[in-house]
């Protein structure tokens, strides 16, 4: 008899579509290694009690972390403490402008709290300069009215929830 999949909640607060569209690589490549994902406004979720694991993302502005991703750290925290948990954060209000390099920037003050309330076993900034995922559609080609997202960024965030796959494996 063959195991369920692990059940991952990709939730992401944003204004724009780029950190949804992060969320959605993530998604994919965790699908590809055999999850079975569900992709969610963070604001939509009412209780994390059914997922393995959780990836929550929010967008960053003037060096804060979206409320809707604080929120949902705040209100889900004793369930994700008991789950496997990461956070991203994408945009141009990263303090340290290094991250859109390959250099993982440290998270901002209010994602380092929910990081530290959820027990999350990683972060991963992406974009760390203005302009570097600019609003619209986050895509891997240009699209009229989109954008093209920068190869290693996309490169990063594949290969981040590939390493996540791998720790909810052996979680």
């Amino acid at each position: 008899m063959a195991m369920a999949p692990y059940r991952v909640l990709i939730a992401y607060a944003s204004t724009s579509e780029s950190t949804q569209g992060i969320a959605e690589e993530i998604a994919a490549a965790l699908r590809e290694d055999g999850f079975d994902t569900e992709l969610r406004p963070a604001a939509e979720i009412v209780s994390v009690g059914p997922y393995d694991a959780v990836v929550l993302g929010g967008e960053l502005r003037g060096n804060r972390w979206h409320r809707d991703a604080r929120r949902f750290a705040r209100r889900h925290a004793a369930q994700l403490r008991s789950r496997a948990v990461w956070f991203f954060s994408n945009g141009s209000g990263t303090p340290d402008a290094s991250a859109g390099d390959g250099v993982d920037a440290p998270p901002v003050p209010g994602a380092r709290r929910a990081i530290d309330r959820a027990g999350a076993r990683g972060h991963l900034t992406i974009g760390g300069r203005p302009g570097r995922l600019p609003r619209g559609p986050f895509t891997r080609s240009a699209a009229p009215g989109g954008f093209s997202a920068d190869h290693r960024e996309v490169s990063r965030i594949r290969d981040w929830a590939h390493h996540i796959a791998n720790e909810v494996s052996n979680f």
